[in-house]
């Protein structure tokens, strides 16, 4: 049930998330907060499970915030037929979907209500992602179905172009296809204060002549891990052995497959420390070495972005969406999936840091990634989408 609002507010968002994880989760308590201080109120329609539910808890004091839980039974959750209802209960001003899956779902729930839909889209479609004859004929279906919002934004020029090139429909209209990128919050408290408490390295066991690695995000394939761990591998068999530490952060569907992976490899094994996943990095990334994002792909990701605002020196890949956020910094980067080259960016990054350059571009990396700018292009969006209906 929809738990009542506390105003009849003039400009309700219908807000649809299928994953409501990582930056998902992240671009929704960045940016919403700015959207709300103009006079939107939100909806959440999201899977009823625990991500959810996190999620609802963070929002769940922000006026005439809203939460509706769509049925899940097994892998899937009846999103559809949830929006469907609640669009049929009540009027809305706009849908905002979080997502390709998610925009899917709205977009055929909303076929007869035409209420105005913008879909920001957190991914990006991969060469082998549709296959074969059967991978073409849905890849021609999903940018026929996307087509019908009124506009589909995209969080990174790569991104965008990676959208018009797969699906290449979007391009022919009716639907908008625009850029807004992602940015991260630079004033929150946690960007000023300093923790307390006894420091990580204490915590960990680490003496401070090991450089302390940092991996922080989801054990899943597109960010990498597997790649990182043959790449340390690597470092540790070269010879002569760098002290190093690597400091594993996150959750994620594999994370029991990659802690299996290290126990058999006995050279790695003593020099990786798991810890579970934290909403709050800042307090790792003010004390690690180095952050290492070794992902194979991305849209626009916020974890290198936080890193540069804390001054934290970042060796990334140069897949699709990181190479866009590290181009222009003092970060560094390797070919994506190459573990050798990524062995190599971490002993250079050993023998020759550049703490004091990451440093001093802080200052620059907090204009450069400031989300009240992008908060203001999606509500300057969502205002252009309304006028013609106002």
């Amino acid at each position: 049930m929809i738990r009542p609002a506390q105003h009849d507010l003039p400009r309700r968002v219908l807000t649809v998330v299928r994953w409501p994880l990582g930056g998902i989760r992240t671009y929704l308590l960045y940016n919403y907060p700015i959207l709300a201080a103009a006079g939107y109120r939100f909806t959440l329609v999201g899977p009823a499970d625990e991500p959810f539910r996190a999620l609802c808890r963070e929002m769940q004091t922000w006026e005439g915030a809203e939460f509706v839980e769509a049925p899940v039974a097994g892998p899937r959750c009846k999103l559809r037929s949830t929006v469907r209802r609640v669009l049929r209960e009540r009027q809305f001003d706009l849908i905002h979907s979080q997502g390709l899956t998610a925009g899917v779902e709205a977009v055929l729930a909303n076929l007869r209500c035409g209420v105005p839909h913008v879909i920001t889209s957190h991914d990006v479609i991969r060469p082998d992602q549709f296959a074969g004859l059967l991978g073409r004929v849905k890849r021609r279906l999903l940018g026929q179905v996307l087509r019908r919002a009124h506009a589909l934004v995209a969080v990174s020029y790569d991104a965008h172009q990676n959208h018009l090139r797969y699906l290449p429909s979007l391009g022919r209209g009716p639907c908008r296809v625009l850029t807004i990128l992602n940015g991260i919050d630079t004033t929150r408290p946690g960007n000023h204060t300093r923790a307390q408490g006894p420091r990580l390295r204490e915590r960990l066991g680490v003496a401070e002549d090991v450089c302390l690695l940092g991996y922080l995000g989801r054990f899943k394939e597109q960010k990498g891990f597997l790649v990182l761990v043959d790449a340390l591998e690597r470092l540790l068999a070269a010879g002569p052995s760098p002290s190093v530490r690597l400091l594993a952060v996150g959750s994620g569907d594999y994370i029991r497959e990659y802690r299996d992976e290290i126990e058999r490899r006995p050279r790695v094994a003593g020099c990786v420390t798991f810890l579970a996943h934290t909403p709050d990095v800042t307090p790792i990334l003010r004390e690690i070495d180095l952050l290492v994002m070794p992902s194979l792909w991305e849209a626009c990701p916020l974890l290198p972005m936080e890193a540069m605002c804390e001054g934290a020196p970042v060796l990334g890949s140069d897949c699709i969406g990181l190479r866009e956020v590290l181009y222009g910094s003092p970060s560094r980067m390797v070919p994506a999936g190459d573990a050798a080259a990524l062995a190599q960016g971490i002993r250079q990054a050993i023998d020759a840091p550049w703490k004091e350059k990451a440093a001093e571009y802080a200052p620059v990396a907090h204009r450069r990634f400031d989300v009240r700018v992008r908060g203001g292009e999606l509500l300057g969006l969502f205002d252009r989408v309304l006028r013609p209906t106002k």
